[in-house]
């Protein structure tokens, strides 16, 4: 089906989709990137085939985040899921390292931190560094029919004890974070995909990992809009797609809420203040900090009231759907909220398959692009001695 995409007149008219169908495409699930279902890694979290199609064909989800198997595994899945799709599909995947981090057979890059570490003794090499990151990363990720790249991290890693963001930050300054992670932006821009900045506002000084509990982040309004607010703000001012919530509670800005649930975070901050006009989406709500204290269909209603246009692994993707229309017919969310979240989501696929014409110039310069010095400077195994010293010398993990 992608090869078949025509750009956004495969879209249908957003008015002509029912309640249902509009939420459902708000909507990602994750699936396997394995072909077959006794390869799937994560029963809990990875459905089998059938249950998959059913969530696609039937109910009409708007995109998957896909983990495991190799490069061609995933590239023969990913035309599996899209023919499966009504719509277009976006296809996402956590390849902040590039498309061999989830994925064997492609590039798989030292982490951010270790460009970080590049930019303390030459700043313009490792900018250079970051925008072929971005660039390879975007390039691999079409070839095998991703569309969304989770990425980059835009977290500020000033804490040490951090077990969840690390040396997936690029470092431990603002200034650092926002001049390496915009490189990144700016290089996967070359390639029609969707980059995100993650994890808003800010999940870089916390000694809590968001996958299990919830994290609180206790500093005033001045220290966050000097340290956490300005790589997001950066990011924003480069065209990034999406921006991906963070699962933590900041009192300065929310006392009761979570960020990913929190209406004062994500519109009054981020949609209004910042400015951003692209897709907020939620990280993953099936991760402790979320699925624990909230119920399993209750916190994908909450994550739209705040402002969420995407809900990311929900439990339970029909309950998701139930939910959030029962809330649009009880006048919790008004039609009109639901209409403009599809609509930002349309824009974001128009973007990616409307510029599929260029699919013939990507491939015709891929050589010359996977193969320059840089790049592979970047990649070869003498990197990660960077990367050693690094975890050597400045981080503490598991404490």
């Amino acid at each position: 089906m992608l090869g078949n995409l025509s750009g956004s007149s495969s879209l249908p008219n957003l008015d002509n989709l029912s309640l249902e169908e509009q939420v459902a495409q708000m909507v990602v699930v994750r699936a396997s990137g394995y072909l077959f279902d006794h390869q799937i890694q994560y029963p809990d979290w990875e459905p089998p085939a059938k249950q998959l199609q059913h969530w696609l064909q039937d109910l009409g989800v708007g995109g998957v985040v896909l983990v495991g198997g190799s490069a061609g595994e995933v590239a023969i899945r990913s035309q599996q899921l899209q023919n499966w799709a009504q719509v277009p599909l976006l296809i996402a995947a956590d390849i902040e390292e590039g498309v061999g981090q989830r994925f064997t057979s492609a590039t798989w890059f030292p982490p951010p931190m270790a460009i970080g570490a590049v930019a303390a003794k030459d700043d313009r090499k490792a900018q250079l560094y970051a925008t072929q990151m971005g660039a390879v990363t975007a390039q691999e990720a079409l070839a095998i029919g991703i569309n969304w790249i989770f990425g980059p991290v835009v977290d500020v890693n000033n804490n040490p004890q951090n077990p969840v963001i690390n040396v997936r930050a690029f470092g431990e300054t603002s200034a650092i974070v926002s001049q390496l992670a915009t490189s990144f932006i700016q290089g996967a821009q070359q390639y029609p995909v969707l980059t995100t900045a993650k994890h808003f506002p800010g999940h870089g000084d916390t000694a809590t990992d968001s996958h299990l509990e919830l994290p609180v982040i206790p500093h005033s309004l001045s220290r966050l809009a000097e340290v956490e607010l300005p790589p997001f703000e950066a990011a924003i001012a480069s065209g990034v797609d999406a921006v991906m919530t963070a699962h933590l509670l900041i009192p300065a800005w929310d006392e009761q809420y979570p960020a990913t649930l929190s209406r004062k975070v994500l519109t009054q901050l981020l949609r209004e203040k910042l400015g951003f006009e692209g897709l907020i989406v939620t990280d993953a709500l099936v991760m402790g900090a979320i699925a624990n204290q909230y119920g399993a269909d209750e916190a994908p209603v909450m994550a739209v009231e705040a402002g969420a246009d995407v809900v990311v692994m929900p439990v339970s993707p029909e309950g998701t759907i139930q939910a959030i229309c029962q809330a649009v017919e009880e006048g919790r969310i008004s039609r009109e909220r639901i209409r403009v979240s599809v609509k930002r989501i349309w824009q974001a696929k128009a973007k990616v398959f409307g510029e599929l014409g260029a699919k013939a110039d990507i491939e015709s310069d891929s050589e010359k692009t996977l193969t320059s010095s840089s790049v592979l400077q970047l990649s070869q195994p003498s990197a990660l001695t960077t990367v050693a010293n690094i975890l050597q010398d400045s981080q503490k993990i598991g404490g």
